[in-house]
């Protein structure tokens, strides 16, 4: 990846509006952090990394309107307080699913801090256990949460602490590939530590991508399979018996940004890891959904279906989901360039042309 391919053109774009500047707080808006995207149907379900909420917008041509906003700590058993860092969303059905990073976090050192400071900010790592989160809701529920549903229709479910087995990073814990990096002094997701990015389901099928750790260049998606039950129960997947299969993809030192399903294939963002700008891919794993064995694939197992612009430290892609067709795909960006921005609270998202 020396030499990079050029971006590809956009064949259209799809004005986002939002109708509030923030559900996080302060003076931040929601456009300016955006981290998932999935389709259901006309509608957009949209997150911000920063909030505690999700987003909805339904799509009238070339403009995404009728905002409405869902606080999640109102329908989730949330472990811990804070962020949810949502950085994976899907819809299957009427279910709606969403993965938090589940990364640790380094204190960020900024211009008006002294050396000193730096110094003792740069050994204070967070973990967040709102962050460590798999989490799926009947989006019908949540729509209507007083409608005719049973009462284990309605039941959300959540996979983190406190549950068995500890959620996911209580079950990769002990992983030869990736249990280092948790551990009890967890290696922070911008350190290229642990940092989920990206959650496609099928059925009874969930992946999840990590942007980290990349290991030697190759980056990891982690496999379930779990029922229909109440709650999240990964089954046995994996080789002699484990609750997952691990699928190795050689992005070439790139992590996961998201994933999306394409019928039997599954669509990979990849992009940067920890605080990098560079090259933005959408990947083609043939065959993803119809496989039933851990995966390496290597560089040309993988067919480049589009190249993503990027710019620096703005117009970083962090979300895609397929348009009617499935031959387009959206793509929303964190950190929007100014001129992506429109009116009080909107942002411009890119349609692209998807290659065979």
């Amino acid at each position: 990846m020396s030499e990079w391919p050029p971006p590809d053109e956009p064949s259209g774009e799809v004005k986002l509006l939002f109708e509030e500047s923030s559900t996080v707080g302060g003076k931040k808006d929601l456009r300016d952090g955006l981290s998932a995207i999935a389709r259901q149907g006309r509608h957009f379900w949209v997150a911000n990394d920063e909030s505690t909420s999700l987003e909805r917008l339904t799509l009238e041509g070339d403009h995404a309107r009728d905002h409405r906003s869902f606080d999640l700590t109102k329908v989730l058993e949330l472990p811990g307080e804070g962020e949810i860092d949502i950085e994976g969303l899907d819809v299957d059905d009427d279910t709606l699913w969403l993965l938090g990073s589940h990364s640790s976090v380094r204190k960020r050192v900024k211009d008006k801090h002294s050396p000193d400071e730096a110094r003792d900010l740069l050994a204070a790592v967070e973990v967040s256990q709102r962050r460590q989160v798999l989490a799926r809701i009947s989006t019908q529920a949540l729509l209507d949460p007083d409608g005719t549903m049973t009462a284990e229709q309605q039941r959300p479910a959540v996979f983190g602490p406190g549950q068995g087995g500890g959620g996911l990073l209580g079950m990769l814990a002990g992983d030869r590939h990736l249990g280092g990096f948790i551990g009890s002094l967890p290696i922070p997701g911008k350190d290229n530590g642990i940092d989920f990015e990206g959650l496609a389901v099928a059925g009874d099928r969930v992946f999840v991508g990590l942007r980290g750790p990349v290991l030697r260049g190759w980056a990891v998606i982690v496999e379930l399979r779990v029922g229909d039950g109440p709650g999240i129960v990964p089954e046995p997947i994996g080789p002699e018996g484990w609750t997952y299969r691990k699928h190795f993809l050689d992005l070439r030192g790139l992590g996961v940004r998201d994933l999306c399903r394409h019928r039997d294939d599954l669509l990979v963002l990849a992009g940067p890891t920890m605080e990098l700008d560079g090259r933005t891919a959408v990947l083609r794993w043939q065959g993803a959904m119809t496989s039933e064995n851990e995966a390496v694939l290597r560089k040309d197992d993988l067919k480049c279906a589009l190249n993503v612009p990027f710019g620096k430290s703005e117009d970083r892609a962090e979300g895609i989901t397929l348009l009617e067709g499935g031959r387009s795909v959206l793509v929303v960006y964190d950190s929007p360039a100014d001129e992506r921005k429109t009116g009080d609270h909107g942002v411009r998202a890119d349609v692209f042309d998807l290659r065979a």
